[in-house]
């Protein structure tokens, strides 16, 4: 049994990890910015003696002093937290997420013997180039102009660079998944991407989606992603993994998904749209998201399932329908990361703290 630090524990990916952990007889530390729901309590099915929970804010000293103290005694740090939003304020979502992951760095390799996994992306990698599923030495380039794959390109090199200088790479591996999902997921990641006052249910009424063949996705669930991170602790791997669902997503597979009728268009007048959008401020979601969708490479999963013996046991459409249903239903956990999204909730957040692109989530 080991004893695990888990950053960005409350979230999409964090609660699997937690959930798995605790079912593999881990201890686990829970941190997060906010463990507690807004009523105050600890989220009742998360309420187990074996997790402690701390509430910590990795972006000032004090948190980083709280991390030290709690990775002094633990075998591994898996760090999750990650800023998505707000999306308008590049120079915090810098600090909040490379800032983070080089105060983490040098917390777990130069003050502990603990293994340091980080979560990185796919999103990480240089442009495709090819219909292929490409292994862990694509190149490293990221998404140009996507704020979200830079700075995960910028976290891993500062990552890479720490750990080369202290002589603790082999206690650091890095995972690479793609567009991870679940159920509960579904109604915060409709509300980082939808304005607050269409309802959720208004996906199931889509008449149209755009189809485009060159277009394609991977999934992944996060149960299969926590496998994964679960097993890099207990085998103590390292390096990277790329890990994702089975099959490729199109846009056909939305359209059945949604219930809606394909249509032919080219994806990039679907994200001119959406910049249109975004630039009159009619619409949270960045645009360069679609384009990191168009250009991120497909990889494959290989160095996984060899070095780890780790297998996904959701398809790629398993997931979409999986999260389709949750968007659709507004669906959320037990913490304040995954709070349900319900229109009331939305408006009122966004009449007190303003747009949700331009304020820091909890």
């Amino acid at each position: 049994m080991s004893t695990v630090v888990v950053t960005g524990a409350t979230g999409n990916l964090g609660s699997a990890v937690v959930s798995l952990l605790l079912n593999r007889d881990h201890e686990v530390v829970g941190l997060a910015r906010r463990t507690r729901t807004q009523g105050g309590a600890v989220p009742r099915s998360w309420a187990h003696g074996r997790v402690k929970w701390v509430d910590v804010d990795l972006t000032d000293r004090g948190g980083a002093h709280a991390l030290r103290d709690l990775v002094s005694g633990a075998d591994a740090l898996i760090h999750l937290a990650w800023a998505f939003h707000p999306m308008r304020r590049r120079e915090y979502l810098r600090q909040a997420c490379v800032g983070v992951l080089d105060r983490v760095s040098r917390i777990v390799l130069d003050h502990s013997e603990a293994q340091l996994v980080h979560v990185s992306s796919v999103a990480a990698y240089s442009p495709r180039q090819t219909r292929d599923l490409v292994d862990e030495t694509w190149p490293r380039e990221g998404i140009p102009g996507a704020t979200y794959s830079e700075l995960k390109v910028q976290a891993e090199r500062v990552l890479t660079a720490h750990a080369g200088g202290v002589g603790a790479a082999a206690r650091v591996a890095v995972v690479r998944p793609c567009l991870v999902g679940q159920y509960a997921a579904g109604g915060p990641m409709l509300r980082c991407g939808v304005p607050a006052w269409i309802p959720s249910r208004t996906l199931q009424h889509l008449p149209l989606v755009p189809v485009d063949d060159d277009f394609g996705l991977q999934f992944i669930h996060a149960d299969d992603v926590a496998e994964a991170l679960v097993r890099i602790v207990e085998q103590r791997a390292s390096g990277s993994f790329n890990v994702a669902g089975e099959g490729l997503v199109t846009g056909n597979d939305i359209a059945l998904a949604l219930g809606a009728r394909p249509v032919e268009l080219r994806q990039t007048v679907v994200r001119s749209a959406l910049a249109a959008a975004w630039h009159a401020h009619l619409q949270p979601l960045d645009p360069s998201w679609v384009d990191m969708a168009l250009q991120a490479p497909w990889v494959d999963s290989v160095r996984a399932r060899s070095v780890l013996g780790w297998r996904p046991v959701h398809s790629g459409r398993d997931v979409l329908h999986e999260l389709v249903r949750g968007m659709a239903d507004g669906a959320g956990g037990g913490s304040s990361a995954l709070r349900p999204r319900t229109v009331v909730d939305g408006t009122r957040n966004a009449l007190l703290r303003g747009p949700v692109a331009r304020r820091v989530l909890t």
